[in-house]
């Protein structure tokens, strides 16, 4: 899958540092809310969770390779000695320091074979943040939209991963439908083989469309509930693929 909408280092740095600070004031008056669309988490334990995603990252960066995950079960005992948001700043300024030593094409193991490169977590990170302070603000019932570039992006990431082979989700009743994710200006097409999904960038005409700004089909895609968009066409497919994005 191509991926034209990638941004450059300097705009996901500057998208991430923002949405840290978007965290940052939910946390301070309302850490004890539970978050709507991660019942499981309070704001505050949903920091704790970013923290750690950015502390094992650095792991990534410095042993070459994913470690063990009990590595993530005793840092979390030490996060929790201190301040959760404290935490969250020291760790992200962390891995920032990381990624920033390094120049983008340089190898770094990632979890997708087709981008073993120092860049793919720059656009992760970005976006693993952009969603999960949406969550946050949820909990207050006030959510910021994620910038167009930046959500566009999003949805491009979250269909290159949909069809990776350590997706598990239900394929049952898939049959070769067509679907269209028509963010406006930018559009992508999957298609629900028998076997496996296939998405690639581009509108291929199918009537079958989910359709929507891109920060609302940025949080379809990342498996969220969105009540402002239109489905169109085979909705009994759209229904399957939304089944199976929310398994990520």
């Amino acid at each position: 899958m191509d991926h034209p909408t990638r941004l450059t280092r300097s705009q996901y740095f500057e998208h991430w540092n923002g949405d840290l600070d978007l965290i940052t004031s939910v946390v301070h008056n309302h850490g004890h809310l539970r978050v709507p669309t991660c019942p499981q988490w309070s704001v505050l334990e949903l920091v704790e969770h970013l923290a750690g995603v950015y502390q094992h990252k650095i792991w990534v960066l410095e042993l070459g390779k994913m470690p063990p995950s009990s590595w993530s079960d005793e840092a979390l005992v030490e996060r929790r000695k201190n301040d959760p948001v404290t935490e969250l700043r020291h760790w992200a300024e962390a891995l920032q320091t990381e990624l920033l030593a390094r120049n983008d094409h340089d190898e770094a193991s990632t979890f997708m074979r087709s981008d073993r490169t120092v860049g793919f977590w720059w656009r992760r990170m970005a976006l693993e943040t952009a969603v999960h302070r949406t969550d946050a603000e949820l909990a207050v019932g006030l959510r910021t939209p994620v910038a167009s570039e930046l959500a566009v992006d999003g949805i491009d990431e979250m269909l290159w991963f949909a069809p990776a082979p350590w997706q598990q989700g239900s394929k049952e009743g898939w049959s070769g439908q067509h679907v269209v994710v028509d963010a406006g200006e930018t559009a992508w097409t999957a298609v629900l083989d028998q076997g496996a999904l296939s998405t690639f960038f581009g509108d291929d005409g199918s009537t079958t469309r989910v359709t929507g700004s891109p920060d609302s089909l940025l949080q379809w895609s990342a498996g969220r509930q969105v009540e402002d968009l239109s489905r169109s066409g085979d909705l009994q497919a759209i229904q399957l693929l939304e089944r199976f994005l929310g398994n990520f």
